[in-house]
């Protein structure tokens, strides 16, 4: 790929990822992606990704891959302090390289929204995205370690239905919190909310709080009740 083509990607996948985060990706046509990235070929959208599901897959890999290498180099961090499977550096691994991104220049990053956006899209040519799909992505290592470590930890308090439940609350609440605080940002600052370090350092207690909460014994009753009754349905 020529310099010029691949400088033409990366404008059409950062309008793309305003374009989605600000509208929903099914409301964003490839053509006004086009012509928003000052294309003068309709179809350059096509041209580069083939359609808008290969767009939408070209944003989370480059955005994914470096994010992974932030992560990892946390995680690494964290083992190295002997706290790697401490609920704050798991809730601090998986937030940091993601707030880190409101800093980029010129104008701070689209992504997290567009991430939400992504996660609520029903689509015939764009799939809906689930955690299992991020995790599958190339850059997820990061996040299936944390994953990982964060249900060994679950398991040790939870029953097992509640496991995997737990860790979605906590990537959601994680996504939308940060989602919001990217918002917030281009519309011109968090106000009564306190500065962008002092919203991620709530953020990351809140998170690990997230993953210690206590189970209610008629919700570890309710929970081992369905799952008698999944293992005696076959």
């Amino acid at each position: 790929m020529d310099s010029q083509s691949a400088t033409t990607r990366l404008y059409l996948i950062a309008t793309a990822e305003r374009l989605f985060a600000e509208h929903g990706i099914n409301a964003v046509s490839m053509r006004k992606i086009a012509a928003d990235a000052g294309q003068r070929n309709d179809n350059a959208v096509q041209y580069h990704f083939g359609s808008k599901q290969g767009l939408v897959d070209a944003i989370f890999k480059h955005r994914q891959v470096p994010i992974d290498v932030r992560r990892m180099a946390l995680i690494d961090a964290f083992d190295r302090e002997g706290r790697g499977d401490d609920p704050y550096a798991i809730a601090e691994a998986f937030v940091r390289p993601l707030a880190e991104l409101l800093d980029d220049a010129p104008s701070g990053s689209w992504y997290l929204r567009f991430c939400v956006q992504a996660a609520y899209t029903v689509h015939r040519d764009v799939a809906t995205l689930t955690l299992s799909d991020l995790e599958s992505r190339p850059g997820a290592l990061g996040l299936a370690v944390l994953r990982e470590r964060a249900c060994r930890m679950l398991r040790d308090t939870l029953p097992e239905p509640l496991v995997a439940q737990r860790w979605w609350h906590f990537t959601g609440f994680l996504a939308h919190a940060l989602a919001d605080l990217e918002a917030r940002r281009h519309a011109g600052g968090l106000h009564h909310l306190g500065s962008a370090e002092l919203f991620v350092a709530g953020l990351l207690d809140s998170a690990a709080s997230v993953l210690t909460a206590p189970c209610r014994p008629s919700t570890s009753r309710l929970a081992k009740t369905e799952s008698g009754a999944a293992v005696r349905g076959g």
